[in-house]
């Protein structure tokens, strides 16, 4: 064998051994999947907004319309979320009265009625220490008129722990503290004062992956009032003072997402809000003047303990 040969030799068998490096290397990137190693993106973003809409006329004549909209931004360590929604609707029925000129002679009116009404804005930053463990703190304002309830607003702060992550499953678990600030629409004969409440929280969130297009969540959140409420109305007594844990509130959430068709999903969801101590119902309306000191008869004068929420939306993401 000749030198030049040799040499020759030995580029082509440093060639082959970089093309076997450079194959190996490529067969370890990671790569996205859902439960394994994903690629950690200098800036990851996403956002995606959601509607849903409901019309009659003729004999059942109402409108109702919800949209939400969120936006997050990762990275490194650090994660900003921010989530908004409105829902709005109203219903013209017939209501029933006495004709005030004509005895025993009854009057058929139309009314319009809000049925819904509420919207709830939030945000969130989450200081990933670990990949399984994070600090959290949230900051929220919204209303729900039909609740009674014309602000809320508080804020969060807490312990997040990823307790389980595979190919189908991500379970994540939080404990922390939640402050809540209501005011309240006002009723006859009584003056209700805005409420401050410290609570204990805990939450639980499952994720689970039926298909690569379609999946299924759930979360339960339980807030657990610790201070003694001094001006919120007792839903059993109706005087003011609401002993620690006796306005315990829960949110539960299930939903199924199936994408239609790339950025375009179908979404079904069932929320379920309880509230231990609710806020006393506003006035309906129509109710008149002379009517105002029997109000509450019948139904109570309380706003009901559950109130529930049913939604099929299309989602369209955009990052």
């Amino acid at each position: 064998m000749t030198r030049r040969t040799s040499q020759l030799s030995a580029a082509l068998s440093v060639v082959l051994l970089s093309l076997v490096a450079r194959g190996a290397a490529a067969q370890s990137d990671p790569k996205f999947d859902f439960g394994k190693q994903e690629v950690v993106k200098t800036v990851e973003w996403r956002s995606l907004v959601k509607g849903g809409l409901l019309a009659t006329t003729g004999n059942s004549q109402t409108i109702n319309g919800s949209v939400a909209a969120s936006v997050s931004r990762k990275e490194g360590s650090n994660k900003l979320a921010f989530d908004g929604n409105l829902a709005y609707g109203k219903s013209r029925v017939v209501t029933a009265s006495p004709d005030a000129l004509m005895a025993n002679t009854t009057d058929l009116n139309e009314q319009t009625i809000e049925t819904t009404n509420n919207w709830l804005a939030k945000g969130r930053y989450d200081r990933f220490f670990t990949p399984n463990n994070a600090g959290y703190a949230l900051a929220q304002a919204g209303a729900d008129k039909i609740a009674g309830k014309t602000f809320m607003g508080g804020g969060q702060l807490g312990y997040s722990r990823q307790l389980l992550k595979d190919e189908l499953h991500l379970l994540v678990a939080e404990i922390g503290y939640d402050f809540s600030y209501e005011r309240y629409l006002q009723v006859p004969m009584k003056t209700l004062d805005p409420v401050s409440i410290h609570s204990a929280r805990v939450f639980v969130g499952e994720t689970l992956k039926l298909s690569d297009a379609t999946g299924i969540t759930g979360s339960l959140e339980a807030l657990f009032n610790l201070n003694k409420e001094g001006q919120a109305l007792n839903v059993n007594t109706g005087n003011p003072g609401v002993d620690p844990f006796k306005d315990t509130r829960l949110n539960a959430k299930v939903g199924l997402t199936t994408t239609l068709h790339k950025d375009l999903s179908i979404g079904v969801g069932f929320t379920l809000k309880y509230d231990e101590n609710p806020a006393p119902r506003p006035v309906p309306a129509g109710v008149p003047a002379t009517d105002m000191i029997h109000y509450g008869a019948g139904l109570g004068e309380f706003s009901q303990t559950v109130d529930t929420q049913t939604e099929i939306t299309l989602i369209y993401t955009f990052l």
